[in-house]
Order: structure tokens, then sequence, then C-alpha cells
């Protein structure tokens, strides 16, 4: 007949169903712990959840084009110099609204027709480019510097001149600037002209089209191709 446990064998085991049991409610504890934290990932939609995760976040929208009146130009390195060969030809047609038919340029000590009927010794850089049906892109710059109070005298001139009116909001065409749309009597036309100083160099731009065009049209072709002049002269060669 076998000898009945001693005390201390069956103290023994009884601690270790109590070590079992401790790992046992640390395990379920464990798998509870789990089980709430996957419930909660899958209300919010977290990744960590296994359920759907929340939708992207949209995209931000275009940036929308920088209108033409918030544009200053006034910082621009005009060279009082000769430029036409710098000219794209492609910003010479977009502003004719077609091909290039004939050109009329020349620098500064040319003998040419200032206006019509007057010819004299030119003291400007000047690119003149005609499309068939009368429409006429031209740049020109003055070979001489000009101070800010002739630049200003400039313009109050062009504020006066007949047949004329100020553009309410063009691009800033240097400082001081102006631009203008006036009406050309023969040939019958409209004219868009912005003007400005640049540092020391006074740099006029203007687009003439047919009189029968659309004026808004005109202006919005007229700015766009001198802010094309401007900028393409102030680019670093």
């Amino acid at each position: 007949m076998s000898e009945p446990p001693s005390r201390s064998h069956g103290a023994r085991r009884r601690a270790r169903r109590r070590r079992t049991v401790r790992r046992v409610a640390l395990v379920t504890l464990a798998v509870l712990l789990t089980g709430a934290a996957v419930y909660i990932g899958v209300r919010d939609g977290s990744p960590g959840g296994g359920g759907s995760a929340s939708p992207p976040a949209p995209s931000a929208s275009p940036t929308a084009p920088t209108p033409m009146a918030s544009l200053d130009l006034s910082g621009l390195p005009i060279a009082r110099t000769d430029f036409c060969g710098r000219l794209d030809r492609g910003d010479v047609e977009h502003a004719l609204g077609g091909p290039v038919t004939g050109t009329a340029h020349y620098g500064s000590g040319d003998r040419v027709a200032l206006v019509p009927g007057v010819v004299d010794v030119s003291h400007e850089y000047n690119c003149t480019y005609d499309a068939a049906d009368g429409t006429q892109a031209r740049a020109w710059v003055f070979a001489e510097p000009v101070t800010d109070t002739v630049g200003r005298r400039i313009v109050r001139d062009a504020r006066a001149e007949a047949g004329c009116r100020p553009l309410e909001r063009s691009p800033t065409y240097g400082t001081p600037s102006i631009g203008t749309l006036c009406r050309v009597a023969r040939p019958e036309a409209r004219a868009v002209t912005l003007r400005g100083l640049f540092g020391d160099a006074w740099l006029s731009c203007r687009l003439s089209t047919p009189g029968s065009a659309d004026p808004l049209g005109t202006v919005q072709r007229a700015e766009q191709w001198c802010v094309r002049v401007a900028t393409t002269l102030g680019a670093r060669p």
C-alpha cells in the first residue's frame, strides 16, 4: 500500500494550479483587449481594424491661372538694344491671329517714317509685324535712358491723348506705366498699348486690329502679347 502524499507535495500541486489559472487569466485578458481594439478599429475605419479604410482626402483643386491684371512686371531687366531676333514667332502669330505677312523693323539711328508722312532719325528699337487682315503687333524701346520724371510725363500725356481711354485693369507694365485703348481713324482700327518704365528703359507694346474686331478680345490678345514681349526681353539671354 502506497504511502499517502506528504503535505509539502500537496502544497506544491496547489501552487502549480494557481500559476496555471493566472496564466490562463492573462491570456484571456489579452484576447479580450485585442478584440476590443479590433472592434474600435472597425468602428472608426482605421486601417488596423481590418475594416474598410477611411476615404482618402480629396485632392487639392487645380491652381487657377494668374489673372493678367494681377501681374507686376516692373522688376524685369529690359535692355535698351535691338531685340527683334529674340521674340518668338509663335507669340507673334498668336497676337496677329494668323501668319506674318510683313515686317517693318528698325533700329536707333535709322531714318524711318516714325508717323505717316514724317521721316526722321529713329531714337528707338522697333519691331513691327503685320497680318493679311490688317492686324499689327508692334513693340519698341527707347534707345536713351528715361528718368522717372520723364516716364510720369509720358503717362500723363497718354491719359489725355485724343480718342483714347485708360484701361481699367491691366498688367503693371513697369513703374510708372499705363495701358490704353484707342480708336484710330485711318484706317479704322482699335489699338491697345501697354507702356512703362523698366529701370531706365521705356518699353511700349501695341496690338492694332481692324475696327470691326471685338474690343474685349483685342485687349486680351494685346495684354498676352505685351506680357510675352516683356518676359522674353526680361529673361537673361
